[in-house]
């Protein structure tokens, strides 16, 4: 899918490419929780994934809420290059964080940006928010990236 960020800075809406990824819709294998049976896929060696019935179920969610990201802020996680979206959309009392990556197109695209959304789940701890306090506007974060302009943070 795709959508659009307003951008004033460059006098024109950015077209944002989006992916998502399996983590959207799976979860770890556990041994003695899952089943051998249960695998879906295998990104690595030891790295099995499961179908999770409750991330797919909120996976369907995740066009319409992406689309509403150009509005809203979101959170900068511990590795620089992921963001956090924290949705007050609560299960189980718990928000629903869909985190994603976000980086320039490859040239000869349409599209200015990309935007992978990697992993989508509610938290079993709580929110991740606390221990990621520092947020940014999703269209400044947007004009940022697309400029290769780095993403400063006041500190912690």
């Amino acid at each position: 899918m795709s959508i659009t960020c307003p951008c004033e800075l460059i006098g024109r809406d950015l077209l944002i490419e989006v992916d998502f990824a399996n983590h959207c819709y799976t979860e770890k294998f556990v041994e003695g929780v899952h089943t051998i049976e249960q695998i879906l896929l295998t990104e690595a060696e030891d790295r099995h994934r499961v179908f999770c019935p409750v991330r797919y179920g909120l996976s369907k969610q995740l066009p319409d809420l992406i689309k509403e990201l150009p509005k809203c802020r979101v959170h900068q996680t511990s590795q620089s290059r992921n963001y956090v979206f924290v949705v007050p959309l609560k299960l189980q009392g718990k928000p629903y964080e869909i985190y994603f990556m976000l980086q320039r197109s490859a040239g000869g695209t349409a599209f200015d940006l990309r935007l992978t959304v990697e992993s989508a789940y509610i938290d079993d701890d709580g929110s991740n928010v606390r221990r990621r306090p520092n947020k940014i506007r999703f269209v400044v974060l947007a004009h940022k990236v697309l400029t290769n302009q780095p993403v400063k943070f006041a500190p912690r």
